[in-house]
C-alpha cells in the first residue's frame, strides 16, 4: 500500500479512539494491511491495543475484550471477511462498538458522515472525494439540502458557493455571474462528471431541454420568458423556443433573485441581459409590436428604459405634459422606475427628464398685476421653477454622453430664459418701486426688526448667494428631522445692486447706510471684511461675534462652547456659493456649490445644537441668475458710463439719465434712504450689460431671483432623536398558501415625516429552516401620505416550483435593511399538484 493510503488509515483510526471509541472491529477482506500492523500498532500505542482476530478464537477473544479494563481501547483486526452477524459469536460486542474499514470510498462516506444510501454515489465520484480540499469544502454543506440530489452538493463545492444551504438557484447565479462564455466553471463541472446533472437540474427547475445545452440559451430562456410576463403579453411565437412559462414561477424567482443580489462586484445581471440583448434582441426583433405601457412594467432589459427616457423626451418636445405611461403620469413613472434594477444607471436621466417636465409644465402661469402679489407668487410657487432648472441642470451636467437629450435640453432652456425669466422678471421690474415695499421686507432693516429685539442667544447665517429656492429646499430636508422643532420662511428684498458689497453690510445694525464706490458704509463705517462688520455688531451689542462658517466645520465641542460662550448675537458667514460661481473658470458648477451649501448648513444647525444653541436666522445677502448656455450677443446690452460710475453685467449706478427700452431704474436715495440723487439701472429681463465677469452666473440685478433672499428661522432642541424607521406591516388575512402566486397586501404603518424615517424593507417567504422559496422584494416603505388606505401596498409573489409539505409551516418575512430586524408570519401550505394523487 502506498504511505498516502497508510496514513489515511492511521489518521481515521486515530480519530475514532480520540472520539471516544472503545472497541473497533476492522475487517479486512483481503489481508490487505497484515504486513502494516506493526506500524499501525507503533502508531496506535497509549492509544489502542491492536489484537488479531484468527480462525476459531471468536469465544476467545469475546472472554478477553468482557473482562478487560474499562478505560482500555482494543483495535481489533480480522484478516478476513465479515461473518453475518447471525454466525459471529462476537455479535453483542459489534452491536454496540465501532467498525472501521480501509476502503478509501467508504472511509470518504463515513467521515463525511453521509448515509448508506450515498455508498455508490461517493464511488462514482471518487475523483471529486480525492481532493482534501475539495471534501473539506464539501463537507460545510447541510447534508438535508442535498441528500435527494448529492451531486448538487458537488456543483456548489465547485463553484465555491457560501451558502450553507445547497440551492441550485445559487449555484447557476455564480455560474453565470462568471460569464455566459466562460468555459471554466462547465469544464470543471465536466472533468468531475456532473455537467449531465447541472442541465438535467436546469430542466427539472425550469424545463430547459435542448439537445446541446449552453449558457447562452439558457439564459435567454430566463430573461425572455420573465421580460414578456412582466410586460404581460405572450411570448410570440417566432420565440417560441424560449418559452418557458411552464415553469414561470421557477424562472420568476430565479431571475428577480440574479437581478437584486450581487454574486460579485458590478452589475452581473446587467452584463447577461446585454449579452442576450446583443444575441437576440434585434435578430428575433424581441420588442416588435409592443409599446411604452408594456415596457414600462419591465426591467430585465437596459433598453427598455433607454426606450421609455425618449418616448418621454418625445412628449415634452410636443408639449404633451398629460400622456400616461400604464396609467402613470410621467412623476409617479419615474417613482416606479427609480425601484427598478437599472437605477443605479439611469436615475440621473430619469431625474433630469422629471425634472424638464415638472418646469415646462409649470411655466407659463398668468402673473400677479402687484408687486406684493408677484412675490407672493414667487414664494409659494414660483421659485420651484428656479429649483426645477438647478436641478434639471444638475442632471445634464453629469451625463457622459448628451447627444441623445440635447434637445430638450434647448426647450429647457428656451422656457426657462424667455418664457420664465424674460416673461416674469420684465413685469415684477415694471410695477418695482422700492417706496411702495413694505419696511419690514427690506434687508436694510433686518437687524432692527429680527435681531434687536431678540431676548435669547441668536445665530445669524449669512451664505452668500444662497437663493430663496436652495433655502427652501433646506427647510424641506430640516421637515424630516424631528430635532427641529420650529420652521418659518420668510423673505428679505435685497438692495440694489444685489451684490455682496451692498447685501452684507445691510444686515449689520445701521441707522445710515452710503454708497461710497464699491462700500456700503455702515452709520459712516466699512463693513467690506468680517472683521469689519464683527465691529459694527459689538459696538450695538458687546456681547456678539462673527465666525466664518468654515473654521467651525471641524472645531471640536469645547472649541465651539469658547467660542459661544456668554456670546448673544452671533453671525456666521457662509461662502460656498458665490465663491465658486463668480469665477469663470469654476461657473458652471454654481449649482453643485449649492448642494454643498445646503448639506453645510445643514450639519452646522446639527453641531452647534448638540452644544444648545438653538435659534437660528438663514438668510443671504443676494441671490442670482444663471444660465446653462452661452448668452448671444443680442444678449448683451452696450450702455456707456463715466468713469466713476459703477458697472457690472447686472447693473449700472450712475447720475446720468439713462433712458432705453428694456432698462428699469430706481433711485439710490429710496433703496438705502438716504439723500443719494444716483440711479440703479438693470436689464428688465434676463439680459446684461456689456461688461468683464462671468457669463452664465450674474447678479447684481433686480430680478425676483436675486433680490427676493430667503429668511428661514429655525428653532431647535438638543433632546435626542425619537424618529424611528417606519414600520411595515403584512395586513393580508389569508394565510392559506394555495398557488405559486401568493397575493400579498402590505401596509406602510404611518406616513413618512420628521417622527417616522423611510425605510427599506426586504419581504420574502422562507420555509422552516429559513430556506428561501421566493426571491427578495424591495418595497420602499417612503410613503408620505395621511390617509391610510393611501398608504397600501399590493405585491404578488412567486413560489418555487418544488414539493411542499402540507404540514410544515411556512413563513413570509418583512426584513428592515437598516437593522436586520425581521418579522416572521406564519403561513400554512396547502397547494395541490398531480404529485398529491394517485393514478
Amino acid at each position: 500500500m502506498a504511505d498516502v493510503k497508510n496514513n489515511q488509515v492511521i489518521d481515521n483510526l486515530k480519530r475514532k479512539f480520540k472520539n471516544g471509541s472503545h472497541i473497533v472491529f476492522w475487517y479486512d477482506d483481503n489481508a490487505e494491511f497484515a504486513d502494516e500492523l506493526d506500524n499501525i500498532t507503533a502508531e496506535l500505542k497509549n492509544l489502542a491495543s491492536v489484537v488479531i482476530l484468527q480462525k476459531g478464537e471468536q469465544l476467545k477473544l469475546k472472554l478477553k475484550l468482557l473482562s478487560a479494563p474499562s478505560d482500555e481501547n482494543f483495535l481489533v483486526y480480522s484478516p478476513s471477511k465479515q461473518p453475518s452477524l447471525d454466525d459471529n459469536h462476537l455479535r453483542d460486542i459489534i452491536l454496540y462498538s465501532d467498525t472501521f474499514t480501509a476502503d478509501a470510498q467508504e472511509m470518504i462516506r463515513r467521515d463525511l458522515r453521509l448515509p448508506e444510501k450515498l455508498k455508490s454515489f461517493v464511488k462514482l465520484h471518487a475523483k471529486f472525494f480525492a481532493s482534501k480540499e475539495r471534501r473539506s469544502k464539501f463537507a460545510k454543506y447541510d447534508l438535508g439540502s442535498y441528500v435527494e440530489n448529492p451531486e448538487m452538493g458537488i456543483l456548489a463545492t465547485l463553484v465555491n458557493s457560501n451558502r450553507i444551504i445547497v440551492n441550485f438557484f445559487d449555484i447557476l447565479q455564480i455560474v453565470l455571474s462568471n460569464g455566459i462564455y466562460e468555459k471554466n466553471i462547465l469544464d470543471e463541472f465536466a472533468k468531475y462528471n456532473v455537467l449531465d446533472n447541472f442541465w438535467d437540474y436546469a430542466n427539472q427547475m425550469f424545463d430547459y431541454n435542448e439537445s446541446e445545452p449552453n449558457l447562452l440559451n439558457l439564459s435567454s430562456s430566463l430573461f425572455i420568458t420573465e421580460a414578456f410576463h412582466q410586460m404581460d403579453i405572450s411570448i410570440p411565437d417566432r420565440i417560441g423556443d424560449f418559452d418557458l412559462s411552464s415553469k414561470y414561477p421557477n424562472v420568476s424567482t430565479f431571475v428577480r433573485s440574479f437581478s437584486s443580489s450581487n454574486v460579485n462586484n458590478g452589475d452581473k445581471f446587467r452584463d447577461v441581459a446585454d449579452e442576450v440583448w446583443a444575441q437576440y434582441g434585434e435578430k428575433y426583433a424581441l420588442l416588435k409590436n409592443t409599446n411604452v405601457d408594456q415596457w414600462s412594467k419591465s426591467d430585465i432589459f437596459s433598453i427598455l428604459d433607454r426606450k421609455i427616457l425618449l418616448w418621454e423626451q418625445d412628449r415634452l418636445l410636443h408639449g404633451d405634459f398629460d400622456s400616461r405611461t400604464d396609467g402613470l403620469t410621467f412623476p409617479e413613472l419615474v417613482k416606479k422606475r427609480l425601484e427598478m434594477h437599472y437605477v443605479s444607471e439611469y436615475r440621473v436621466l430619469y431625474q433630469m427628464l422629471q425634472n424638464a417636465w415638472k418646469l415646462l409644465s409649470s411655466i407659463g402661469r398668468k402673473t400677479a398685476n402687484s408687486t406684493e402679489g408677484m412675490i407672493n407668487d414667487y414664494i409659494n410657487e414660483g421659485y420651484l421653477i428656479d429649483t426645477y432648472y438647478r436641478h434639471f441642470v444638475l442632471s445634464y451636467q453629469a451625463l457622459s454622453r448628451t447627444d441623445a437629450f440635447f434637445k430638450i435640453r434647448e426647450a429647457v432652456e428656451a422656457a426657462y430664459t424667455n418664457e420664465y425669466l424674460n416673461t416674469y422678471n420684465f413685469s415684477w421690474t415694471d410695477k418695482l418701486n422700492y417706496r411702495n415695499l413694505s419696511s419690514r421686507d427690506l434687508q436694510r432693516n433686518f437687524y432692527r426688526n429680527y435681531i434687536e429685539t431678540e431676548q435669547n442667544r441668536i445665530v445669524v447665517i449669512i451664505s452668500d448667494a444662497f437663493r430663496f429656492e436652495a433655502a427652501k429646499e433646506l427647510e424641506q430636508e430640516l421637515s424630516m428631522d424631528d430635532q427641529i422643532v420650529e420652521r418659518k420662511m420668510k423673505y428679505l428684498i435685497s438692495e440694489l445692486p444685489s451684490v455682496t458689497y451692498m447685501g452684507m453690510p445691510s444686515l449689520l445694525p445701521n441707522d445710515n447706510l452710503k454708497l461710497v464706490g464699491k462700500n456700503l458704509l455702515v452709520d459712516g463705517k466699512e463693513a467690506n471684511n468680517r472683521e469689519k462688520r464683527a465691529q459694527i455688531l459689538i459696538s450695538k451689542n458687546p456681547n456678539s461675534a462673527a465666525y466664518a462658517l468654515d473654521d467651525l466645520k471641524d472645531a471640536t465641542s469645547k472649541k465651539i462652547k469658547s467660542l459661544f460662550a456668554g456670546k448673544e448675537i452671533v453671525y456666521i458667514y457662509h461662502n460656498q456659493i458665490d465663491a465658486i460661481a463668480d469665477n469663470k473658470k469654476t461657473e458652471d458648477d454654481v449649482f453643485k456649490a449649492t448642494a454643498d451649501a445646503i448639506r453645510e448648513i445643514k450639519d452646522l444647525i446639527g453641531r452647534l445644537r448638540t452644544n444648545s444653541i438653538n435659534h437660528f436666522y438663514i438668510t443671504a445677502d443676494h441671490g442670482y441668475i444663471y444660465r446653462n448656455e452661452n448668452l448671444k450677443e443680442s444678449d448683451k446690452i452696450s450702455e456707456d458710463v463715466a468713469q466713476d460710475d459703477l458697472k457690472s453685467q447686472r447693473y449700472i449706478v450712475t447720475e446720468n439719465q439713462i433712458d432705453e427700452p428694456g432698462i428699469g431704474e430706481q433711485k439710490l436715495g429710496d433703496i438705502l434712504d438716504n439723500d443719494d440723487n444716483r440711479f440703479v439701472y438693470y436689464p428688465q429681463s434676463a439680459n446684461i450689460f456689456k461688461s468683464a465677469g462671468s457669463v452664465n452666473y450674474v447678479h447684481g440685478g433686480a430680478s425676483l431671483q436675486e433680490m427676493v433672499v430667503p429668511l428661514l428661522e429655525v428653532k431647535t432642541t438638543s433632546k435626542r432623536s425619537q424618529a424611528v424607521d417606519v414600520e411595515l406591516q403584512l395586513i393580508s388575512t389569508n394565510r392559506n398558501i394555495t398557488s405559486l402566486e401568493v397575493p400579498i397586501r402590505l401596509l406602510q404603518a404611518k406616513a413618512v415625516d420628521s417622527t417616522y424615517r423611510p425605510t427599506v424593507y426586504n419581504v420574502y417567504f422562507q420555509d422552516i429552516n429559513g430556506e428561501l422559496i421566493s426571491a427578495k422584494t424591495s418595497v420602499n416603505a417612503n410613503l408620505t401620505f395621511t390617509k391610510v388606505e393611501d398608504r397600501m401596498i399590493d405585491l404578488n409573489i412567486n413560489l418555487i416550483d418544488k414539493q411542499y409539505n402540507n404540514t410544515n409551516k411556512y413563513y413570509f418575512v418583512v426584513e428592515n435593511t437598516n437593522t436586520g430586524d425581521v418579522i416572521k408570519n406564519e403561513y400554512s401550505m396547502d397547494i395541490a399538484t398531480f404529485r398529491d394523487f394517485d393514478f
